[in-house]
């Protein structure tokens, strides 16, 4: 397994159907529903399981509140990130700045998701 510095992540939600509708739109359908336990989550899809890239989830759990203070964790767009940043506003987020140059580390943008976290988004292609 990869020794990543960050091994799983949690992006805490209200209603998991919308945030599922949110992630699904905008990182190109690279999220699917699952469980856990007792709970129902949303998954990236990504090959956590072998080590090659970090986990998460979407999850609604009470001591978890969408936020938009703190850390920022930044999601690859699964695509140019002009694309993904044009979904935000018609699948319920909002826009905060839509565009950085990161030189040779790609392009981000940083939005508010649908459940009132912030997010950041990464791709190489603009």
């Amino acid at each position: 397994m990869a020794m990543n510095a960050i091994h799983w992540f949690e992006i805490p939600a209200i209603d998991l159907d919308r945030a599922f509708a949110f992630y699904q739109k905008i990182l190109n359908n690279h999220v699917r529903k699952g469980t856990f336990g007792h709970s129902e989550i949303v998954l990236f899809n990504v090959p956590f399981e072998t080590g090659e890239a970090v986990g998460g989830s979407i999850v609604v759990r009470e001591d978890l509140k969408p936020t938009s203070d703190g850390s920022i964790l930044y999601l690859n767009t699964f695509g140019k990130l002009s694309e993904a940043v044009s979904k935000v506003e018609n699948a319920g987020g909002k826009v905060l700045v839509p565009f950085i140059d990161l030189g040779k580390f790609g392009f981000s943008a940083i939005i508010m998701d649908s459940e009132g976290n912030k997010i950041g988004l990464l791709s190489y292609d603009r």
